[in-house]
């Protein structure tokens, strides 16, 4: 057990240090943003969506901060909120927005280069388009929903100065005092974005780093054995032969060795190509909760707090199950 701690110990801080160094450096350029007034100068990249979906310019900040870096969009987003400058739904419905990037992402630097010929042309291909149309559905949500629940809430006018709280004006007071320069010394907007920035970011890190090491203990322990278990049930009620249950188990903890492994079932004649295209998404269904579980539920919580983030996460998680399934099924109906 000792042992199993240890290495514990050891993974989470192979994966800490660099998450909290992109979020200590987002709450810092957000605490400056914030200062500097700097948030409508980059505000129009993103404008044309976040009008589509009736949320608040600067959600259309974060948006395209997450093309980056989805975790650094979420921080700032989740600082915004923290300063009264975005209501509850408008930062439920931004967050879910912010994920929109990484399909555009993956799709060329992970699906297509990776994925797909590790699938071959075909499998790829299909399991390719399930992933694209997980990313479809998220935004279709997100406009859909800001229609009916924002609309009618909202003003069109989405002015920062309409919205903002005594507390919010009081984090400005640097640049009214400053009133008769354009801009305030950087030295000094810089050592309040830092006083302002600690707390948020160490209570952060309380949240963060226990959870992440929670993850990977229960990992480490024999998750992957324990899942296998029920996957094989799953396998046999797809028709699926056995030999696919270690390349679908392996899938749901890493889709690029799970994707190799039905390639290679598919070119050593082990299974068929329709039956790689239903185990290769059978194992991208499962994994979907697996990777909520193991990578994102520490990190929203600890940037949300635990039940906004629980539902940004339930919904995420839901729209993708519910896109791959249906794919699946689908699939089912026309072999």
């Amino acid at each position: 057990m000792l042992a199993i701690i240890v290495q514990s110990l050891i993974d989470t801080w192979s994966i800490v240090p660099r998450v909290l160094i992109i979020m200590f450096v987002s709450l810092f350029i957000t605490g400056l943003f914030i200062e500097l007034d700097l948030f409508k100068r980059i505000e129009f990249i993103g404008r044309p969506l976040a009008k589509l979906s009736h949320l608040p310019n600067k959600s259309a900040i974060t948006f395209v901060t997450s093309f980056g870096s989805v975790f650094a969009g979420n921080t700032m987003l989740a600082q915004l909120y923290r300063e009264k400058i975005m209501d509850k739904r408008e930062t439920f419905l931004s967050a879910l927005l912010n994920g929109v990037p990484v399909y555009i992402k993956e799709s060329f630097t992970y699906q297509i280069p990776i994925i797909i010929p590790a699938l071959g042309i075909k499998v790829g291909s299909i399991y390719f388009l399930s992933f694209l149309l997980s990313g479809i559905a998220r935004l279709i949500f997100v406009i859909s929903w800001g229609k009916i629940k924002l609309a009618q809430a909202k003003a069109c006018d989405y002015q920062v100065a309409a919205s903002f709280s005594k507390q919010v004006a009081a984090s400005f007071s640097l640049r009214k005092r400053d009133k008769r320069n354009k801009r305030p010394k950087f030295s000094r907007v810089t050592v309040i974005a830092l006083r302002t920035q600690k707390k948020t970011f160490l209570r952060v890190c309380l949240v963060f780093v226990p959870m992440t090491f929670l993850m990977l203990l229960l990992i480490n322990m024999g998750l992957t054995e324990k899942v296998q278990g029920y996957v094989q049930p799953l396998t046999r009620l797809f028709s699926l032969p056995s030999v696919t249950a270690v390349p679908v188990t392996t899938y749901i903890f890493s889709p690029l060795v799970g994707a190799t492994s039905v390639g290679t079932l598919i070119r050593d004649g082990g299974i068929t190509e329709s039956q790689a295209v239903v185990a290769s998404l059978l194992g991208g269904l499962l994994m979907l909760p697996v990777f909520t579980l193991r990578y994102s539920l520490a990190k929203y919580t600890a940037i949300f707090g635990f039940s906004l983030g629980a539902q940004i996460l339930l919904v995420s998680l839901g729209i993708g199950m519910l896109v791959r399934g249906t794919v699946l099924l689908i699939f089912l109906r026309m072999i």
